[in-house]
């Protein structure tokens, strides 16, 4: 039952107290996003009208933000938004949550395609492009890129198109539904780069992920076999034949796949790699040229 009226204040103490009662990390700041979005306020408004009397309609209605929250689905799917490289994406249930981690990977691709020119068309796959976050956030970036985002899942597909075009890039976004290795194996183009941020937590992990991935995030983004390592294996003797002959590849990996998959990319004839850490210390990124 919830009372007649209730101020902000006394909703988003109630709100902490429960998110904490389910072990929700962050809870406080949880609750405050959430009203947030469901009043359609600033954080700074929160505050200032703090005293604000709420009527059951509206406490209800956030309420049910809370409870979702409370049975740990991510915060972003009851968003429906995150920001990346301080650009706005929408999110959607059945397709991976964006992470802050897969900056470093666009931030190291804007870098590599840096000394291609400016003046020509340049192409770059994106390969398991989920959301479409490593793709759009370049073509955002970088004013002649074309980008040819590749995924199994219609869902993700039909994202990526979605937020290429709230980024102004739709033109130079095209979307591809299909295996990543099959697209790979049938089509001739090359590309001045290759990213992927792919499945790679090592299957008997997954059990012991948080409730936010493990019940509500696809697997299908998350499992890579017994090592975490199967995707690569198939995956990157293919990249030689898709690539110019300036052109360079970039992965994310988990913290300790750095030397394997570093490994794999001089075995497929790859001449340089490097592992990049992130700004915890741990290996996050690798790149083939």
């Amino acid at each position: 039952m919830f009372a007649a009226r209730e101020t902000i204040a006394e909703l988003l103490r109630r709100a902490e107290t429960h998110l904490v009662s389910h072990d929700v990390p962050n809870a406080r700041r949880n609750a405050e996003w959430m009203l947030c979005h469901s009043l359609g306020m600033r954080m700074l408004d929160l505050y200032v009208q703090s005293r604000e009397s709420l009527d059951t309609a509206r406490v209800e209605a956030y309420w049910e933000l809370v409870d979702r929250r409370a049975s740990r689905e991510p915060l972003q799917y009851i968003l429906g938004t995150t920001e990346f490289m301080s650009l706005p994406f929408e999110v959607r249930p059945g397709v991976f949550v964006p992470r802050p981690e897969t900056e470093l990977l666009v931030e190291r691709a804007d870098l590599m395609l840096r000394p291609w020119p400016l003046h020509q068309p340049l192409d770059v796959l994106d390969l398991c492009c989920g959301s479409g976050i490593i793709g759009v956030a370049l073509a955002h970036r970088i004013p002649n890129l074309s980008v040819t985002s590749v995924d199994l899942s219609p869902e993700a597909c039909a994202l990526t198109a979605r937020n290429a075009e709230l980024n102004g890039a739709r033109e130079r976004v095209t979307v591809v539904e299909a295996n990543a290795i099959e697209y790979l194996e049938r089509t001739p183009r090359r590309f001045a780069a290759i990213l992927c941020n792919p499945p790679y937590i090592e299957s008997g992990d997954l059990a012991g992920l948080p409730r936010e991935v493990r019940e509500h995030e696809p697997m299908l983004a998350l499992d890579g076999g017994r090592d975490g390592l199967d995707f690569y294996r198939r995956i990157i003797p293919l990249f030689p034949d898709h690539l110019l002959a300036r052109g360079t590849c970039a992965f994310e990996i988990g913290d300790t796949q750095g030397a394997a998959v570093s490994a794999m990319l001089r075995g497929a004839g790859f001449a340089t790699t490097e592992v990049v850490k992130d700004y915890s210390g741990r290996d996050r990124v690798v790149i083939g040229g």
